[in-house]
């Protein structure tokens, strides 16, 4: 009895050409604790070209778990700042710090929890596809407290995905906005009537400020959070009327 061999043909995933030239920066300030946990995730996504993460300053153990990772995965850059100069001078940093022929730019939150290769993607897709100028992840599904924040400030999410240009673009006048630097990329977007396009982000959470700090000193750096997004918020409509 002669035997039947059949072919099976799988389709791989088409992330070939779409997902080139791909830079993912990740500012980090004191988060030993979770760092490893996104940067073992980015590492093992072969299409990602560099990731780049900038120790703010941190005083505890961040910039030594970020080199150990870098060691494992060979596409992650590491680059320390030794004084904290605030969130948005380090997104800038990274930005300095990534190879010429990037093209496309993520940042990523140093604290993220349930992080795959799918958000990753799900994000970076609008902007390949120029269906947007900046892609805005919102997190659902991942935890009450998250899911009811990014349901009502969107805006403040940090997950966001821009062509280079536009983000060097953005960023230089937003260095020294601290936390402040998300509101102010919106605000940016907006007066420069960019299409955004928010991207649902299943599963997703990031640890609290509350949780990895204590009570008291996660909710003084809370106030201080929302401190320097509201002079950011100023700054910008000021600037927008002038």
């Amino acid at each position: 009895m002669a035997g039947v061999i059949i072919f099976v043909m799988i389709e791989p995933r088409r992330t070939q050409g779409l997902m080139d030239k791909v830079g993912v920066i990740v500012p980090a300030w004191n988060e030993e604790r979770d760092i490893s946990l996104v940067l073992d995730t980015l590492g093992s996504i072969e299409w990602v070209a560099q990731v780049v993460v900038v120790d703010d300053g941190s005083s505890d153990d961040t910039l030594r778990v970020a080199q150990d990772c870098a060691v494992n995965f060979p596409r992650i850059a590491v680059e320390h700042l030794p004084d904290n100069q605030g969130k948005g001078s380090a997104m800038l940093a990274g930005m300095q710090a990534l190879p010429g022929e990037i093209d496309t730019v993520v940042f990523l939150d140093a604290d993220l929890i349930g992080l795959s290769e799918d958000h990753l993607m799900n994000l970076i897709a609008p902007v390949k596809n120029q269906k947007c100028e900046m892609s805005v992840a919102i997190f659902k599904h991942g935890y009450w407290r998250t899911d009811w924040s990014q349901r009502f400030a969107p805006n403040l999410n940090g997950q966001r995905c821009l062509p280079r240009q536009a983000a060097e673009q953005a960023l230089l006048p937003l260095a020294e906005s601290g936390y402040g630097v998300e509101i102010g990329l919106t605000l940016y977007a907006r007066r420069m009537k960019w299409r955004i396009k928010y991207v649902d982000w299943i599963g997703m959470t990031h640890s609290m400020k509350e949780h990895k700090l204590g009570r008291f000193e996660g909710y003084r750096i809370r106030v201080m959070m929302y401190k320097q997004i509201l002079v950011a918020w100023v700054r910008a409509l000021w600037q927008a009327r002038k």
